[in-house]
């Protein structure tokens, strides 16, 4: 897995294992120089968080309308997804997420990046990450690929506008193919610690959710009443249980 350095953020790219086809991706920059076959219907952001409409007024980016939404905090690591669908029989192709180039469309946060690989061709190496390196075949590759962000603590809040793309070749006629999504990723500002329901402070109201996911020392199995993501907001030392030693820490953050 290449580690791609982003300012500031860093993207990290776990995808279903596979065997890869011998398939060339496109070459140079501009996917639709080449592949000019659209096929809108066989990308889909999968799993986001919401649908969203931020207002561009005034920021110079175009309006897209509602977008789905990813949402993340600083210092967190978010996984985006993008699901193929709808190929024929041994095409073949590659996904990737692209405009890291881009500023965000409200507050005017920018994201900065070293692509993951070189790609041969024309003119200047293009701004986009991709997994594969080469296309996998349609039957035997991944349909769903996961993009690891890891927002770092001085990310900027705003909405990132974000691209996945799916580009490839049919094996019948040969013919080149295109389909993308644009989406954001909507960083926001990270919870105070012991803010366990996200609301800005650390009150009875965390308390009472503290109380539910209390299960004891070594025990990694979250207790009935609560939930994996408020269990992990209670594990305070981020040792896989939520026990006394974490209630000592919340009762540090405790204001009212």
């Amino acid at each position: 897995m290449k580690r791609s350095v982003l300012l500031p953020i860093v993207v990290l790219f776990v995808l279903s294992a596979a065997r890869p086809a011998v398939a060339a991706p496109a070459w140079g920059g501009n996917c639709l120089s080449c592949h000019d076959q659209l096929q809108m219907d066989s990308l889909q952001v999968a799993w986001e968080d919401t649908v969203a409409d931020p207002d561009e007024s005034g920021t110079g980016a175009p309006d897209r309308g509602p977008l789905k939404v990813f949402q993340a905090v600083q210092g967190q690591v978010k996984t985006l997804y993008a699901e193929v669908s709808w190929l024929g029989t041994d095409d073949t192709y590659a996904v990737q997420i692209k405009r890291f180039q881009f500023p965000g469309v409200e507050s005017g946060g920018s994201l900065q990046f070293t692509e993951d690989c070189d790609w041969p061709g024309w003119g200047q190496e293009s701004k986009y990450f991709t997994e594969p390196v080469i296309a996998y075949q349609w039957g035997t590759g991944p349909t769903t690929f996961a993009f690891e962000i890891e927002v770092l603590p001085g990310a900027g809040v705003d909405y990132y506008d974000l691209v996945f793309a799916l580009a490839g070749m049919t094996s019948d006629t040969g013919e080149l193919f295109y389909a993308e999504e644009h989406f954001y990723l909507q960083v926001d500002v990270a919870p105070p610690p012991g803010d366990i329901n996200g609301d800005g402070d650390v009150n009875l109201a965390d308390f009472d959710i503290f109380h539910m996911c209390l299960n004891g020392p070594d025990n990694p199995t979250v207790p009935t009443g609560c939930t994996p993501e408020y269990f992990d907001a209670c594990d305070l030392r981020d040792d896989n249980d939520v026990d006394l030693d974490d209630f000592a820490e919340f009762t540090t953050y405790f204001t009212q």
